[in-house]
């Protein structure tokens, strides 16, 4: 065990699989940090690329990087963030993905906010999203400012924990992703670390368990660059109804950890019941498909009483749409709709 002289502040955990190609922008966006009070781990889930090749070349040139290359694939990021955080010495933990990239000053801007704020769990800052070349597709503000309809995160804030979970996470996750924050690592150990049972929100139930326990920081400035690959999430969050059984064990735990929230939850199950209505007919149609799914409609049907007729609606829709995709009038359609109801659809 290091002496508390030698710990390091931040431990910086790059969970990598399959991203060589990402790999070294990322690595040397955190080796360029203005903070240099941290230590580098890079943990490689046996990826089929040449991954190993290229972080064995940085830690050649760098012995203060630590490597793990697992002898099998966990298929789970969140495994590799646990597996990470025991291994870190640091106060404070930064997931920095390994197709994401960075400002700088990242680190500079966030450490401070966790030193001056001890009830702060996660301190995290604005996003750009970029597509794979490294372009600006938008800022994360605008999806923020859509969803919640507000201009909060045009300024720097504390927030409480609890207050966060009420106002925000039930109906979204508003951190984007875990490349732009920093977390206490006490607060991570205490709350039982990252669900490795969870699929595609483990990082949201992360969120909402380290939130009910601490508070949260943000910084304006826009200093981190998450890479999305879209086809790639909107494909696997529609093909399983797992999704929403995520969903809802986040909804049941804050609810049972914000007193007097349960408006908002109630609010939030209604908003889900409509997305999973959505996904219904893009789902594989595999052995789970029909007790995965009869078990969600018995829940949503609790927040939602017009559920199957909204169901009925949707396969109504879908056909109209199919109609006006095969005429070749989708984009005039959806250009006529947004007139319609302005605001009310996202413009990517």
């Amino acid at each position: 065990m290091p002496s508390l002289a030698t710990m390091p502040k931040v431990s910086v955990i790059i969970p990598n699989y399959n991203h060589a190609a990402y790999l070294p922008q990322r690595i040397e966006s955190v080796l360029a940090q203005t903070f240099t009070d941290f230590e580098l781990i890079i943990l490689d889930d046996k990826s089929p690329d040449n991954s190993r090749e290229v972080i064995n070349g940085y830690a050649g040139l760098n012995p203060n990087i630590k490597t793990v290359f697992n002898t099998e694939n966990t298929g789970s990021t969140f495994s590799q963030w646990n597996k990470g955080a025991e291994m870190a010495t640091g106060e404070y933990l930064w997931f920095a993905e390994s197709d994401d990239y960075c400002e700088p000053t990242l680190l500079e801007e966030l450490v401070p906010l966790l030193n001056n704020n001890p009830d702060v769990g996660i301190a995290y800052a604005q996003t750009y999203l970029v597509n794979e070349e490294s372009q600006i597709m938008n800022s994360y503000s605008k999806n923020l400012e859509f969803i919640y309809k507000t201009k909060e995160w045009e300024k720097d804030f504390v927030k409480p924990g609890k207050e966060a979970g009420k106002d925000w996470l039930y109906f979204h996750n508003p951190i984007p992703n875990a490349s732009g924050a920093i977390i206490r690592k006490s607060v991570y150990m205490d709350i039982g670390m990252a669900d490795t049972s969870m699929k595609l929100n483990g990082d949201w139930f992360l969120y909402a368990k380290i939130l009910t326990h601490s508070n949260l920081a943000f910084c304006a400035k826009h200093l981190n660059y998450f890479r999305v690959h879209e086809h790639t999430q909107r494909h696997r969050a529609r093909a399983t109804g797992q999704v929403y059984n995520e969903i809802i064990t986040i909804n049941n735990y804050l609810r049972e950890h914000i007193p007097g929230s349960d408006k908002n939850a109630d609010k939030a199950m209604a908003i889900v019941a409509r997305w999973w209505i959505g996904s219904l007919f893009f789902q594989k149609r595999n052995a789970d498909f029909v007790r995965t799914n009869w078990k969600l409609y018995t829940t949503f049907r609790k927040y939602y009483p017009w559920l199957l007729p909204r169901i009925l609606y949707h396969v109504l829709f879908l056909m109209v749409r199919f109609v006006i995709r095969a005429t070749g009038l989708l984009k005039l359609a959806k250009q006529f709709r947004n007139w319609l109801f302005p605001k009310k659809y996202f413009q990517h």
